[in-house]
């Protein structure tokens, strides 16, 4: 406990005088230790922090042993970051901050904008995090780090397909006006991991995507997919258009997953053909007869006893398939 006196004395000097100072500490501390415990540099560290003042128990987290930066969480992180000299860091601690941050991704609501936009887009692991991660940040953040990302990659970013590839979730934070420059050819480049992930994307943004999608040159109109082509494009099967629906192919339908599902409109629903629901997945059948219910909110065996149904065909087919899948639902 000897070096507190020394340590409170020098808390307005620069932290890299204190980081020297500690490291002298601790070089010193194990030379005159032969017969001391090994331990005995982060013991002295974690009863030093209880007793020092927050502003200088901040500075020894930071220059102390890793063990002790680490207990901190993640809001005393973001906080020392809002209020310390970042280039001052250590690299080493900048990089534990980091993940430590990143555990708690929509901490990063929190931070100003101003320091968001000079997010580091260009390390590889910062833009795979933010690429790879659904963090919940608002809309409005998720603008800001697009800012960021065009400051290293600039505005030419749509015209190469691997860029956009690697965009993931980030593809969804560009407005319609700048996806609507991704050509049919570079959509046809795009592979399953950014097109499974625009989900996060708004209506507008995923109709702007489906209108490249049908391009000749890209996949066609939807009556020209296969099992693949709707299962590579299953984000953007809630935009296709009413009329196109039952033109889809037989042996595409099964491709048709019961999240596809949830996302189609009530509406379309009616638009499927008996023979297209035959061919749906079990699962997917089951939601499709779930839903069609509840759009017409009726007591399908009332209705059918009285024979209204035989009067319209689609409700006709809705109360015969009912009883099928739910049969199936009982076995």
């Amino acid at each position: 406990m000897w070096l507190i006196p020394n340590i409170i004395a020098e808390t307005t000097k620069s932290l890299e005088e204190m980081a020297e100072k500690y490291e002298n500490d601790k070089n010193s501390v194990i030379a005159n230790s032969e017969k001391e415990n090994i331990d005995t540099y982060e013991d002295f560290y974690d009863e030093l922090e209880i007793q020092m003042e927050p502003e200088v128990s901040m500075n020894i987290i930071f220059f102390g042993p890793p063990d002790s930066f680490m207990r901190l969480d993640a809001e005393t992180i973001l906080h020392i970051l809002s209020n310390t000299k970042k280039q001052l860091i250590p690299i080493k601690k900048v990089l534990q901050a980091w993940d430590i941050i990143t555990a708690f991704g929509s901490l990063l609501n929190v931070v100003p904008e101003e320091d968001l936009y000079y997010t580091n887009m260009g390390d590889p692991s910062v833009l795979k995090y933010f690429a790879n991660f659904k963090i919940g940040l608002h809309r409005r953040k998720i603008g800001v780090l697009i800012s960021a990302y065009r400051r290293y990659y600039g505005n030419s970013w749509y015209m190469n397909g691997s860029n956009v590839n690697g965009l993931g979730y980030l593809l969804c934070g560009f407005p319609p006006c700048d996806l609507q420059k991704i050509t049919p050819t570079i959509m046809k480049e795009l592979n399953s991991d950014v097109l499974g992930k625009l989900h996060q994307c708004n209506e507008a943004q995923v109709k702007t995507l489906y209108d490249i999608a049908v391009h000749p040159d890209a996949y066609g109109e939807p009556y020209l997919w296969t099992s693949h082509e709707v299962s590579q494009l299953d984000g953007l099967l809630k935009c296709i258009p009413e009329r196109d629906i039952g033109s889809l192919q037989l042996e595409a339908i099964p491709a048709i997953t019961v999240n596809v599902m949830k996302t189609i409109s009530q509406k379309k629903l009616t638009f499927f053909t008996k023979q297209q629901i035959m061919r749906m997945e079990l699962m997917t059948q089951r939601l499709y007869v779930l839903r069609m219910q509840l759009r017409f909110s009726i007591d399908l065996s009332e209705l059918s006893k009285r024979g209204t149904a035989t009067k319209n065909p689609s409700i006709a087919l809705i109360i015969s398939y009912s009883y099928l899948v739910l049969s199936q639902l009982h076995n």
